[in-house]
């Protein structure tokens, strides 16, 4: 996907692509479909931590105000995150070079060889013995994607901490707060 962005925009590519559309119906178009997908994604993505955490903090299930509390406070905190950080492309760079690469090169072939270990003497499973070759691929792929992993993650902690650290507009005075638009109209 980001190679398509980058072959019809080239370097005009910003972290956040659709500022770098121009004006006009698409771009509004691509920020009413963002809209509505952060409107109905996010209750989905925060649920599961937010029951795991009321569960660990004995907060009944059912509705009442401790859950409605717990859950107003979080926003807010996520709020504060969100506001406070510099620059959201920093830690997309961090989440993808440290995450992405475990889910994409390492944990597959890791689990993969697992279960087929695993199967060899259980009779409820098919036997499943991997040959000497795609052992070898599957540790070749592991060890690629934890030296890329560490390589990109050292890479974007450097980026964060090296990139000039702005004030968040909850700090600045009046006279300083400036509104950026994100917006082309």
């Amino acid at each position: 996907m980001a190679a398509g962005c980058y072959f019809s925009l080239g370097d005009q590519v910003t972290d956040n692509i659709v500022l770098a559309m121009s004006d006009g119906w698409q771009r509004i178009t691509v920020e009413i479909m963002l809209l509505l997908h952060l409107i109905t994604a996010y209750p989905i993505i925060t649920n599961p931590p937010a029951q795991f955490f009321e569960q660990m903090l004995n907060i009944p299930s059912d509705f009442n105000w401790q859950r409605c509390a717990f859950r107003t406070l979080s926003v807010a905190f996520l709020l504060f995150v969100a506001e406070t950080v510099p620059s959201f492309g920093a830690i997309l760079d961090l989440v993808g070079a440290s995450t992405v690469t475990l889910l994409t090169f390492v944990f597959p072939p890791y689990f993969y060889m697992k279960l087929a270990d695993a199967s060899i003497g259980r009779k409820e499973w098919v036997e499943r013995k991997l040959p000497l070759w795609e052992r070898i691929y599957c540790w070749g792929l592991i060890i690629l994607g934890i030296a890329g992993g560490v390589c990109a993650t050292v890479i974007a902690v450097n980026n964060i901490f090296s990139s000039s650290l702005s004030v968040p507009c909850y700090m600045m005075g009046d006279a300083t707060n400036v509104t950026i638009s994100a917006g082309g109209h």
